[in-house]
């Protein structure tokens, strides 16, 4: 029988794999596509005066309404005519209509004094104007204005240290940043300011410099890999007295949590070439990507300078008549890869000297300067819309891999003929799949997703987190494994009972229970956000399929299903990602050489981090972290402990065990190689990434849609479905078997094995309903990174359960309410610990475990154990 199902297996992998290969030559659409959308034209405001448009206003957004303050125009004679400068005081909000464009509501002349070339910043609450130049020269002041609906209100906020304007300003949560400036002497400022808005009282705050004076920089904040960060861009300054003025082609960024600049990579032209720009706008767009539009090269501005220096007027008024423009390329930068790529040229004449606001999607240009003198009339709006094209033979590779998972679980329905067949199939699973089946299931589509993402932004310090299963598995096998298979318990938590009493067997299983449904709904929801994102796939239908099927195979063939379906799954895993990573290093110019190179010019392969910082991922976090969660999963998570009682005796689950963790060592560094493949691959092809990716875990699944071939897509599409699916039957699977076992057994330990059953298949249907529910309830969320969310999420909920465990095992005079205070305990002092202390997400198992088993030792001082537990203790069992 089993020879016939590893038939069934062999011929499931055959078809996809000949279906993936007769495609080998098509490929996906390219991603990105940009949109210019004149939304408004300053034109119509004649009666304000504007016959053209505002340069250096001050722009920004406040709920629906667009606010737009300040500014400057020369409305009568040009410079060349000795024309006049205006200063504007005005205020004009717009909301966007349904069409898109936008409709004025409100102006006034609101602003306390006539002011343009200032920096500018979104709160929550309004537009932060700051600094700028007015009528009676430089200004130090800020000021806040918010919209009620009717009308301005301005509120006065904390003056600068000194006068500057064509500073740049933007913000990354409660705080205000600030660059630069230009002085009232003409030089530039190296100063560097936050403000807190949450208690502005306390003034701006003074930070390490800027390297450099700068004034006319471009700044953006957006994810870095890490954290969200501060990129500058460009700028000008004059450098020495006399001299012209310098144009910068530099990038600096700037992490909060290390408080220092560090020098990127130029701004660069997809030539190669280094672009000089100042008085640019960027934007922030999806989740690693900056826009950069406008600026000026410098060039004519260097030749005027000249010609001024000489007292050549003529020359000057020459070159601002015939002046060619402005920088006409938008240019994207990739904050994780430092690469750019031209995205196209602007629509509109070329400015400098605007304003802009993001929303991450969209971008929106208000006015700025086209070339001396000549304003832009226009409110501008860009945007990136994204065309991925699967294609028939993809959808036809997922259609067999859904159909064949569920004739997998009719095929093992006629054999479940009790709970024992349902929940452990009689033991009849061979060692190596059960291993396999082990791997499958902790190998879920977060790490199949998470891993590669978190490799491609960052590098290889959570290596040693991911193979910690190595360490302990001796431990496991020497000391867990006899309770789970010697004394032929119904599930883990039956031990509970037995060691402690029924209250604690309860509400180990409740909490399983609970946390189970929220894994499934967050097994469901991830994957189907990541895949939304690059394949157009609806998020509510991928998670409804997902979740029915496999509902109906793992309640229809019960553990026989879910273990050989887990065979077939792991294989597609590992097949597609070794598939992948080969597709990368092809897409390379230079291959292997190339990616090697770039990974080590990039730090991309450092692994051991020595520093005792315990809010990043160092050597000793990622040890301690990565031996707590191994030992909590592998000791008390039934999902997984199922699987050592569905082989034929201790012999054999001890090799399947062990053959996991062998599995896991070389896999996991497959996963590892290819997030950095993923970088190599788009620092080498940056116009190849999808500019609207919302957050980096889209990213691997973006390189399966539009560089793999058909048929190969929908393969990796496909492993990435059986990851979440692997994880997801096991769920369900354990979860009937707690609910039956420990709740409907003990409540009714004379029913039937037909009631048994029924119990079992109808609650592993509810938990998988439930679970689908929760994960289309969360379908409009989104979260930043879905490797740290589910190991926040794993810490937080099952740090417990390997305590009451542990205290079982080896602390014999810790009792049920030792036991019971400590858990509770231990959770509070996690909680309190990650609310306060900026200690890494992944320590949060190791410390609620160690927290939880202290407290519940030095209680059991207090209420001793006074139950008997002869023969259930580690140094007994070996008596059974």
């Amino acid at each position: 029988m089993i020879r016939k199902k590893f038939h069934f297996i062999h011929l499931f992998i055959c078809v996809e794999f000949f279906i993936s290969a007769a495609s080998f030559s098509a490929r996906a659409d390219n991603f990105n596509t940009l949109h210019q959308i004149n939304l408004f034209s300053m034109k119509t405001l004649e009666d304000t005066g504007l016959h053209e448009g505002l340069a250096g206003a001050f722009f920004g957004k406040q709920g629906n309404w667009f606010i737009m303050a300040g500014g400057s125009s020369f409305p009568g004679e040009k410079p060349w005519q000795n024309g006049i400068k205006h200063l504007s005081d005005q205020v004009f909000v717009f909301e966007q209509l349904p069409g898109g464009q936008f409709n004025i509501v409100y102006q006034g002349n609101d602003l306390p004094i006539p002011l343009a070339e200032g920096s500018y910043a979104t709160l929550p609450n309004g537009l932060l104007c700051v600094g700028g130049l007015t009528p009676d020269g430089i200004t130090r002041k800020s000021w806040l204005l918010s919209y009620s609906g009717s009308g301005i209100r301005v509120t006065e906020y904390p003056s600068l240290p000194l006068p500057v304007k064509n500073s740049t300003a933007t913000a990354i949560g409660s705080k205000i940043y600030l660059i630069g400036g230009e002085l009232a002497d003409g030089t530039s400022s190296g100063q560097f300011l936050a403000l807190d808005i949450t208690n502005p009282a306390k003034g701006w705050e003074e930070l390490p410099n800027f390297p450099v004076p700068v004034s006319g920089a471009a700044i953006a904040s957006q994810q870095d890999g890490e954290e969200v960060s501060l990129f500058s861009f460009g700028g000008r300054a004059k450098l020495t007295a006399g001299a012209a003025t310098t144009f910068y082609t530099s990038v600096y960024h700037f992490r909060p949590s290390s408080n220092r600049w560090v020098k990127k990579g130029d701004i660069r032209r997809d030539d190669g070439a280094s672009v000089p720009l100042a008085m640019a706008t960027a934007s922030s767009v999806g989740g690693s990507h900056v826009l950069l539009y406008g600026g000026d090269t410098g060039n004519i501005f260097n030749q005027v300078e000249n010609a001024l220096s000489t007292g050549d007027t003529s020359k000057r008024d020459s070159l601002w008549m015939t002046h060619t423009g402005f920088n006409n390329k938008i240019l994207v930068y990739n904050t994780i890869t430092d690469a750019w790529f031209e995205a196209g040229e602007t629509s509109n004449p070329p400015v400098a000297v605007t304003a802009n606001v993001s929303d991450g999607k969209n971008v929106y240009i208000a006015g700025g300067e086209i070339r001396p003198g000549v304003r832009s009339p226009h409110i501008t709006q860009l945007y990136y819309t994204s065309k991925p094209s699967f294609g028939w033979i993809n959808y036809l590779v997922l259609f067999l891999y859904f159909g064949g998972m569920l004739l997998l679980g009719f095929y093992f329905m006629k054999r479940n003929e009790s709970t024992e067949d349902f929940f452990k199939a009689g033991g009849r699973i061979p060692w190596w799949a059960a291993g396999i089946s082990i791997f499958a299931t902790t190998l879920s589509a977060i790490t199949f997703l998470s891993i590669p993402a978190k490799t491609y932004a960052s590098d290889w310090r959570m290596l040693v987190f991911n193979i910690c299963i190595i360490l302990i598995v001796p431990i496991v096998i020497r000391y867990f494994l006899p309770f789970f298979t010697r004394f032929r318990l119904g599930t883990a938590y039956e031990y509970l009972e037995i060691r402690f009493n029924r209250t604690v067997r309860w509400l180990a299983s409740a909490l399983f229970v609970i946390f189970m449904v929220s894994r499934i709904a967050i097994v469901l929801f991830l994957p189907a956000l990541a895949l939304n994102a690059v394949t157009g796939f609806d998020i509510y239908l991928s998670i409804v399929v997902m979740g029915l099927v496999t509902i109906i195979y793992s309640t229809s063939g019960g553990m026989e299903a879910v273990v050989w379906g887990d065979v077939i799954q792991g294989f597609i895993l590992v097949f597609g990602a070794l598939a992948a990573f080969i597709f990368m290093i092809i897409g390379i110019d230079g291959g292997l050489g190339e990616f090697w190179n770039t990974s080590i010019e990039f730090h991309k392969f450092r692994t051991f981090d020595f520093r005792f910082d315990f809010s990043q991922p160092v050597f000793w976090v990622v040890l301690i972290g990565g031996v707590a969660n191994s030992l909590i999963t592998y000791t008390s998570d039934q999902s997984i402990i199922q699987r050592y009682m569905s082989t034929k005796d201790e012999k054999a689950t001890s090799r399947s065990i062990w053959l996991n963790g062998i599995l896991s060592v070389p896999v996991t560094i497959l996963f590892f190689l290819i997030g950095t493949g993923l970088f190599a691959f788009y620092r080498d092809n940056p116009a190849n990434m999808m500019v609207t990716n919302p957050n980096i875990d889209s990213v691997f699944p973006q390189f399966i849609v539009s560089e793999m071939p058909i048929g190969f897509a929908g393969l990796l599409i496909a492993a990435i479905f059986a990851a979440a699916m692997s994880t997801l039957s096991s769920n369900i699977n354990s979860s009937a078997a707690v609910i039956t076992s420990d709740f409907y057994q003990t409540i009714f330990p004379e029913q039937t094995f037909s009631s048994r059953l029924k119990v079992a298949r109808w609650s592993g249907l509810l938990c998988g309903l439930l679970g689908m529910g929760m994960a289309l309830v969360l379908a409009t969320w989104n979260i930043a990174s879905l490797w740290d969310q589910f190991n926040t999420f794993l810490g937080l909920l099952t740090s417990g359960l390997g305590a009451l465990f542990i205290l079982g095992v080896f602390f014999p005079r810790v009792g049920a309410k030792a036991a019971l205070a400590g858990v509770i305990a231990g959770l509070i002092v996690l909680i309190v610990l990650k609310e306060n202390t900026p200690l890494s997400f992944l320590l949060y198992g190791f410390i609620g475990m160690t927290a939880g088993i202290l407290i519940a030792w030095l209680v059991s001082f207090i209420l001793p154990n006074r139950k008997e537990i002869k023969g259930f203790t580690w140094w007994s069992v070996e008596e059974i």
